[in-house]
C-alpha cells in the first residue's frame, strides 16, 4: 500500500506540475498577443485616414491637396462654377487624366463682396436660377475664420451631383473666399474627405 500510495502522490505531483506549466505557457502567450489586439483596436477606433498630398502657396493663399489630383489650366469655365474664373482649381484624374472630362473637382475663388451675408444671399439666387437645389447649410470656423458650410444637389443629363461649398470671411469686410467641391452624389461620402482636407488646411498667406 506505501509503495502504491507514493507512487499516487508522485504522479499526482507530476500532473501539478504539468498543469502549472501548461498554465504558464498560457499565460506568457496571452501576454506576448495582447498588445497586438490593442494595436488592432486602435486602429479600428481611429477615423483619420492619412491622404497622400500637395501644398497649394500662391496668390496670398495656401491649402493641401490630394497629391495625385491635377490642376485644371481652363478657368474659364462656367459651366462648372458660375461666371468669375477661380483663383486656382484641381480635378481627380480619370481616364487618360485629361481635362476633357471631369466629375471630381474643387475651385477656390474670391468674391467681391462686402459681407459674410451679401455673398450668400448672392449664392443662393445664383444656384436657385439654374435649378439647384440647397440640402443643409451650417456656420463653421476654418482655422479661426468666420464660415458657412452649404451642401447643394442638381442633375445634368443622368449624373445627380452634389457639392459642398464653404464660404468663408477671410478679413472681415474685405476678404472673401469660396470653396466650391463637386463629385457625383454616389461618391460624396468617399470624397469627402479630400474635400474637408482642402477647406480645413486653407489659410491666407
Amino acid at each position: 500500500m506505501g509503495l502504491k500510495m507514493k507512487k499516487s502522490y508522485i504522479s499526482i505531483i507530476v500532473l501539478l506540475i504539468l498543469i502549472v506549466i501548461s498554465l504558464i505557457i498560457v499565460v506568457n502567450a496571452g501576454l506576448i498577443h495582447h498588445p497586438q489586439i490593442g494595436n488592432q483596436i486602435n486602429k479600428s477606433n481611429n477615423n483619420t485616414t492619412y491622404i497622400p498630398n500637395n501644398t497649394y502657396a500662391a496668390n496670398g493663399l495656401t491649402f493641401n491637396y490630394p497629391a495625385d489630383w491635377k490642376e485644371i489650366s481652363n478657368l474659364d469655365s462656367p459651366s462648372r462654377w458660375g461666371y468669375g474664373d477661380p483663383i486656382v482649381a484641381y480635378y481627380e484624374p480619370i481616364g487618360n487624366g485629361s481635362e476633357d472630362y471631369i466629375e471630381t473637382y474643387f475651385y477656390i475663388k474670391q468674391r467681391n463682396v462686402g459681407s459674410l451675408d451679401e455673398m450668400l444671399s448672392d449664392y443662393r439666387s445664383d444656384i436657385a436660377a439654374i435649378g439647384q437645389t440647397e440640402v443643409s447649410e451650417r456656420n463653421i470656423t476654418v482655422n479661426g475664420m468666420r464660415a458657412v458650410e452649404l451642401i447643394k444637389t442638381w442633375r445634368n443629363g443622368d449624373t445627380q451631383y452634389m457639392a459642398l461649398t464653404v464660404h468663408i470671411e477671410a478679413v472681415p469686410g474685405s476678404k472673401y473666399y469660396r470653396i466650391g467641391c463637386v463629385v457625383p452624389a454616389n461618391e460624396y461620402n468617399a470624397t469627402l474627405p479630400k474635400f474637408e482636407m482642402v477647406v480645413n488646411s486653407f489659410k491666407l498667406q
